[in-house]
């Protein structure tokens, strides 16, 4: 078997179909930070890319790079921001990634600013052992803190589904208790 005869129809934690050609990564790195529209670590961008296995590692890192080398990319606080050049590649060339690749890059941009909207707005801990466990949480921009709960639970399958619960439906909880504070209903008794 020679070497021209390799099959490359899977790569490294690519998936078939996956992209292999650093001038569409550099399209679909740049289209991504777009899409997100705020600063995002190296490592989130590649862990997001990586888990979707539309790139493998080792090409998002060196396009990466690339990026950064040839003014594509700005560091920004430790953070990656788009730079003129950046917005321009992700603008001018994003059609020529294929329309499905286009889509889950999209989904990709929604579900990175979910997280960062989370670690940005939201503080949350589990605390305790035997007697039960605490669930603390935080809703909060900035310094102005919004919500501040703690709510306590027998054992940690519970405190930790707590948890989860308020990392899904903080904003509503928010919205609902507030409505219920300030507009008692007429008819409780």
């Amino acid at each position: 078997m020679g070497m021209g005869s390799f099959d490359d129809s899977r790569i490294a934690g690519v998936s078939p179909g996956g992209v292999r050609d650093p001038y569409i990564v550099k399209i679909l790195i740049c289209f991504l930070m777009q899409a997100v529209g705020r600063p995002i670590t190296e490592e989130q961008l590649i862990e997001v890319l990586a888990s979707a296995q539309t790139v493998n590692y080792f090409l998002l890192t060196s396009t990466f790079a690339e990026l950064k080398r040839l003014g594509h990319l700005r560091e920004h606080g430790g953070k990656y921001i788009l730079t003129p050049l950046g917005e321009e590649t992700a603008r001018k060339l994003s059609s020529e990634l294929p329309v499905t690749l286009r889509e889950r890059v999209m989904e990709t941009a929604g579900s990175l600013r979910k997280k960062n909207r989370l670690e940005r707005e939201t503080t949350v801990a589990i605390t305790g052992g035997e007697e039960g466990y605490r669930v603390n949480f935080s809703f909060h921009d900035g310094e102005l803190e919004f919500m501040s709960l703690s709510l306590y639970a027998p054992d940690l399958p519970q405190a930790q589904q707590l948890r989860d619960q308020l990392l899904h439906q903080y904003q509503q909880l928010y919205i609902d208790l507030i409505d219920r504070l300030t507009h008692p209903q007429e008819k409780e008794r």
